[in-house]
């Protein structure tokens, strides 16, 4: 089978010290968020890694940037706050030898924050109805199948984007509406930190905002539904009245149908 090559957003790195620090054992690229555009690229342990350095915001942007310029069989997304164990790349080409029509598989990690990973415990197939919780930072995939189906990442949403998260999920759903099959794999890759986060500050009315958003751009038939479950969800992890994060998710709905942002809205419309 192909090599394995990560795919990795992250910002400001002046150098390649992060191929260590995430234990990388295959070949790599980095996406790198930045104020000047370059590119590096050496071997390292018989790896080839590259950062290409942009100045574009957004991490829509900085992924569409990795996955234009990959090569190799099977890629993992990534961010820079992952540690992949020793022995990934056997885990990933054993994975899809196993799922052999697997164009996607979702692998499991672990971390020691509040916001821990929603983990697989088996091998299962992926529909609409249970993709809506995995990360980016777990999703490996045959690059050919994706580059066949022309998947690629809303700048909409995610990180420096109009809309704070979601990009994982509109991408994974559209996987889907494009016929690709999307597998778990109960096995951990690696550990990803999340202690900081450049767009979740808690279960807040942007929070509430942004989930409005992402549900009207992903699933509007389901809208009503999906804020039901995120009312029942995060009742007891949020200070906002049930009330208030039904307004935040209708608002978030509306302003998406708007193109408008949560900065937009009027401070009236938060507060009340």
């Amino acid at each position: 089978m192909s090599k394995v090559q990560v795919l990795c957003t992250t910002m400001n790195q002046k150098d390649l010290t992060k191929y260590y620090e995430m234990n990388i054992q295959s070949d790599v690229i980095f996406a790198n968020q930045t104020s000047e555009y370059s590119c590096i690229e050496t071997m390292i342990e018989e790896n080839t890694v590259r950062m290409i350095s942009t100045s574009h915001r957004g991490v829509g942007k900085n992924r569409n940037t990795a996955l234009l310029n990959a090569e190799e069989g099977i890629c993992l997304f990534a961010d820079d706050d992952v540690t992949y164990v020793d022995t990934y790349p056997a885990i990933v080409k054993q994975a899809f030898n196993e799922i052999s029509d697997a164009d996607i598989i979702i692998f499991n990690l672990t971390t020691k924050s509040d916001r821990k990973p929603k983990n697989c415990t088996k091998v299962r197939r992926c529909r609409i109805w249970n993709i809506l919780s995995y990360g980016t930072y777990r999703i490996g995939f045959r690059l050919q199948e994706i580059n066949k189906a022309n998947v690629w990442f809303t700048q909409l949403f995610g990180g420096g984007a109009k809309y704070p998260s979601g990009e994982d999920t509109i991408w994974l759903i559209d996987a889907l509406r494009k016929g690709l099959k999307i597998y778990t794999y109960p096995v951990v890759i690696g550990s990803v930190k999340q202690e900081d986060s450049t767009w979740f500050k808690g279960y807040d009315s942007e929070y509430f905002f942004g989930r409005g958003a992402l549900v009207q751009a992903a699933l509007p038939r389901q809208k009503y539904l999906l804020f039901c479950y995120y009312l029942m969800r995060f009742k007891t992890l949020s200070t906002l009245s049930t009330k208030k994060m039904f307004k935040m998710l209708l608002l978030g709905a509306k302003a998406y149908n708007n193109n408008l942002s949560f900065e937009d809205i009027s401070i009236s419309d938060v507060k009340g």
